[in-house]
């Protein structure tokens, strides 16, 4: 589309207007701020006369307190002020030095004194000069702040007041200098001197009460320690009196009373003083809401905060204060809220010095804010409002130790529980004592009493009866010797070697010999008894003659059963011998028979028939091979003490190496097990239930998907051994017959024909005298091997069990 000449030339005068526009503008607001000055402060009656919105200032690089007055001839002359618009003057953290001018006009006949409410400014020149003269020879000065010395101020206060001698209807202008590394806070106000003195007794009146409440606190809970010893009323003093002596510092007291001549401390006692309060709280905070039971994490948190409120008073003498500061109060803060936090939390836990906690943390909070807020000016200046801070912090230490005390009852009232609860038990101890005596008397247990030499000094009617006495009062007068009735006098020896090496035994198995009647099998439990004047042992004997028969009846069965099984299968594995002789010599003769006179048609189907002979007695030769080497009494295998988890890693590295298509996974707990046993017999089991699950899962194996997993557990000597697979498994119904001779369900690929699992449950049970066990639920094949280490299971047979 094309441009027209018109077109451009009206949108170039357009552009060009508008640019003039805006030059116009600024240049009308330039002259307006320019122009604009505070208003003059007139002083027309006494009283109080704030100063905010009459000040104007400018920021200036800060310099030394001797270049003040140098630097002051060219502020006098200066015309680049700005007009403060707030009540209160709070420029906050700056590097930067600040001149303030105010014109005021005395109509009266009053004293007149400027008074900064806010102590924390290193250094103030106050200039007093003429209306409008830009001659500072004029002009008088006044010096302070924390970096002058505090005897020279010309009214005794913290805070800096300053006199102003001014005449009545003359105009002033004041210039005043602050230079400082905290914050610039400037709530200044002119007032007359009658005013001045009340509010002054009014302030000291309310600081020494303030003073005097902190005091009696912190030593009213200070002796309360060295009367008690309660570390919790120690570190409630110390953070009280650390507190007050903070506050102090803050509004600026404590350099008049302790270092009115060393102003340098003041630049390090302000954030020393905070930090130390800090480190205090920190310890007394965990004990108050006992947050090592109630919320351990904050307990915790306290902890690593201790440290760091020793590293901000190390920061108070090497850091710039205005960083130390700044610094502590953004930790602080957070601290502040988190603990109200965890004081809410604690309360609904149940704590009930945490509910009174939770108040004096909030009423404290509230007056810090209210103190701060009025410095600002941001709300009316009021009594509330003007000591909210000091308010705050009384109300704090009073519900402290409110809290304290409340803690106090509650860890009484527990005790006094605690108390009920031990007489309660004790009552029930009593009762259980006499129903335990009535037990010790009827028992079925026989329960004794030997001195040192061994002899019965008391027992009950079931140990006189194993010992073949009518009742105890015979046993006690006899006074008889324990090894008397001890069948085998070198388990008697061995039975007092372990008493005085162990000074207790657990599960001795022993045989004792009665006066009369047949022998007595038992269990034996002794110990030495503890903190008597006296040596003396006490101990128990349990009468298990009935299940021990049993147990060797059992025993023999199961050995003759297996005995005569053995003897019939060898016995037919004998007796197949000569016909598969005979048979083969046979085969050999008719093949060679059908060689000369077969007919040519019917000789390729004889000789199929014959070698189908010859196979069949081969599988018989085999399987005749297979039972007499299964059923053969194994006595070359001797015990031996391996590190079980380098020797299963062994294991599956040769393992791996025979079946190249198999995952086996080997757990071993502990690490470090030491298994004294039949290790030549355990490789064989293993390598057997392994040849097992490749039988009977040769799909999965064969495709790489067959898993193994091995997992032996070491614990008291005893070793449990866990194989289990991935496989088919073995039916709830069929457990009991795998162990049997000649079950299998591959007869083709078995290569043990049925005998493998039954030479497993014999290598297991006759040699390494152990037990199988079924998984109750398990996926594939799972059995547990529970194999007694060998050196405890002769010590068992020994009849002794530490």
């Amino acid at each position: 589309m094309p441009i027209h000449k018109d077109t451009l030339t009206q949108k170039l005068v357009l552009l060009t207007s508008c640019r003039s526009l805006v030059r116009l503008l600024i240049a009308a607001i330039l002259l307006i701020s320019v122009t604009i000055q505070a208003e003059t402060l007139p002083l027309t009656k006494a009283g109080h006369h704030p100063t905010g919105t009459h000040w104007q200032y400018q920021e200036s690089p800060a310099i030394a307190p001797i270049y003040i007055s140098t630097k002051f001839t060219n502020i006098i002359s200066s015309t680049d002020w700005t007009v403060n618009t707030h009540d209160y003057i709070n420029f906050g953290f700056r590097r930067n030095a600040y001149w303030l001018k105010m014109e005021l006009n005395n109509l009266t006949d009053d004293e007149w004194f400027l008074w900064n409410h806010y102590s924390l400014l290193d250094t103030v020149a106050l200039y007093i000069c003429p209306s409008r003269t830009e001659n500072s020879e004029l002009c008088s000065v006044q010096y302070g702040g924390d970096l002058h010395p505090y005897h020279p101020r010309a009214v005794d206060h913290p805070n800096l007041i300053f006199p102003l001698n001014l005449e009545k209807n003359t105009s002033y202008d004041l210039y005043l200098y602050v230079a400082t590394e905290g914050t610039y806070q400037l709530p200044l106000e002119i007032i007359d001197s009658k005013s001045l003195n009340q509010n002054l007794l009014n302030n000291n009146l309310l600081r020494g009460g303030y003073y005097a409440v902190m005091l009696a606190m912190g030593l009213y809970n200070l002796m309360l320690f060295f009367a008690i010893r309660d570390r919790t009323y120690f570190l409630y003093s110390t953070f009280v009196l650390s507190f007050l002596f903070f506050h102090m510092n803050f509004e600026g007291s404590a350099f008049g009373y302790f270092w009115p001549e060393q102003p340098h401390w003041n630049k390090v006692m302000m954030p020393l003083s905070f930090a130390i309060t800090q480190f205090f709280f920190s310890l007394f905070l965990p004990r108050i809401l006992e947050l090592k039971k109630y919320a351990p994490s904050s307990w915790l948190l306290y902890r690593i905060y201790t440290p760091v409120t020793v590293l901000f008073m190390v920061l108070a003498f090497v850091a710039p204060y205005y960083f130390s500061v700044s610094l502590q109060n953004l930790v602080n803060s957070v601290v502040a809220v988190y603990t109200l936090i965890v004081a809410i939390r604690v309360w609904r836990l149940g704590h009930k010095p945490a509910r009174l906690f939770t108040l004096a943390w909030i009423t404290f909070i509230i007056g810090t804010i209210l103190g701060n807020i009025s410095s600002l000016g941001i709300v009316p200046r009021n009594a509330l409002v003007l000591y909210g801070y000091q308010i705050g912090s009384i109300l704090d230490v009073i519900l402290l130790s409110l809290a304290l005390g409340a803690q106090i009852n509650q860890l009484r009232s527990d005790r006094e529980k605690d108390q009920q609860r031990l007489n309660k038990s004790q009552v029930e101890a009593i009762n259980n004592l006499k129903k335990y005596e009535d037990l010790y008397q009827n028992a079925i247990a026989g329960r004794f009493q030997l001195n040192g030499q061994g002899v019965v000094t008391g027992c009950n009617p079931a140990f006189a009866k194993n010992l073949g006495y009518k009742n105890a009062d015979d046993v006690i007068a006899a006074q008889p010797h324990i090894d008397q009735f001890i069948r085998a006098p070198e388990a008697a020896v061995e039975l007092w070697q372990t008493l005085q090496k162990k000074e207790q035994i657990q599960g001795y198995q022993i045989s004792m010999m009665p006066r009369r009647g047949k022998a007595v099998e038992g269990i034996l439990t002794m110990r030495r008894e503890p903190n008597s004047a006296t040596q003396y042992w006490v101990g128990s004997l349990i009468d298990i003659t009935e299940s021990y028969e049993r147990e060797l009846e059992l025993e023999r069965l199961e050995e003759t059963r297996d005995l005569s099984v053995r003897q019939l299968v060898m016995g037919i594995s004998h007796e197949m011998n000569t016909p598969i002789g005979n048979i083969r010599l046979a085969s050999s003769h008719l093949s060679e028979q059908l060689g000369l006179v077969a007919p040519p048609q019917l000789k390729g189907e004889l000789d199929e028939g014959v070698q189908h002979i010859s196979h069949s007695i081969d599988r018989l030769v085999e399987l005749n091979d297979v039972i007499q080497s299964s059923l053969a009494e194994s006595t070359e295998y001797k015990p031996e003490s391996t590190h079980l988890h380098t020797w299963l890693r062994s294991w599956k590295e040769r393992t791996h190496n025979r079946f190249d298509f198999l995952d086996i996974e080997v757990i071993c707990t502990p690490e470090n097990s030491l298994w004294h046993g039949h290790v030549e017999i355990f490789d064989d089991i293993l390598l057997q239930l392994i040849d097992n699950s490749v039988t009977h899962n040769p799909d999965l194996y064969a495709d790489n998907k067959l898993y193994v997993r091995v997992s032996a557990a070491l614990y008291q000597g005893t070793l449990n051994l866990q194989y289990q697979d991935n496989g088919k498994g073995v039916r709830k119904e069929d457990q009991d017959k795998v162990m049997l001779p000649f079950y299998t369900t591959q007869r083709t690929r078995a290569k043990k024909k049925g005998l493998g699992m039954f030479e497993v449950h014999n290598l297991i049970t006759r040699i390494m005298k152990g037990y199988i066990e079924w998984p109750t639920t398990s996926t594939g094949f799972a059995i547990i091997l529970i194999l007694p280490d060998f050196n405890q299971h002769e010590e068992t047979n020994d009849g002794i069990s530490v």
